[in-house]
């Protein structure tokens, strides 16, 4: 009986130890498998980012390209207009001068034209002030002396009736 009590208790434990063992078996197998599964999601991650990091440098200098080559195709504009605007004052030159003096008097005929209008107006309303004034002072005047004659009849009248 203890012999088999021994071997069955023996039996046990080295089944235990196998099942433990293939346990640790396949938890080694497992946590392989998950850590090559992160590992290639990783992977797979990383190689998005770098696709994703490729396009947005290719865009990028695209756009940089794009605005490199605005700027040259400006500034060659802007040099032909001032090589063809040099080439053109030359010849016109003359004609500016002459438009200027043109220009000069017309500018000056107009301001003499605007001063004498200007005066003729201060003239005008000079003439309208002082007018009006003479008429204030002449009323003033007159509404003095109808008072002062309205004042001697009342005395006059009432020194007469007295």
């Amino acid at each position: 009986k203890a012999a088999l009590l021994i071997q069955k208790y023996y039996k046990a434990y080295s089944i235990g130890r196998e099942q433990h063992h293939l346990y640790l078996k396949t938890k080694a197998a497992v946590v392989t498998l998950q850590s090559a599964y992160r590992g290639m999601k990783v992977r797979k991650r990383i190689k998005d980012y770098n696709k994703a990091a490729v396009t947005i440098q290719s865009k990028y200098r695209a756009y940089k390209t794009k605005k490199k080559y605005a700027t040259y195709r400006a500034s060659a504009i802007i040099i032909q207009r001032w090589y063809r605007g040099i080439k053109i004052t030359h010849h016109q030159h003359k004609e500016y001068l002459n438009l200027k003096k043109t220009a000069i008097k017309i500018q000056s005929v107009y301001r003499g034209i605007r001063v004498r209008r200007h005066i003729q107006h201060m003239h005008r309303a000079a003439t309208f002030i002082k007018a009006m004034f003479k008429m204030h002072q002449s009323r003033i005047s007159y509404h003095t002396m109808r008072k002062a004659a309205i004042v001697i009849q009342v005395r006059f009248r009432a020194y007469y009736q007295g």
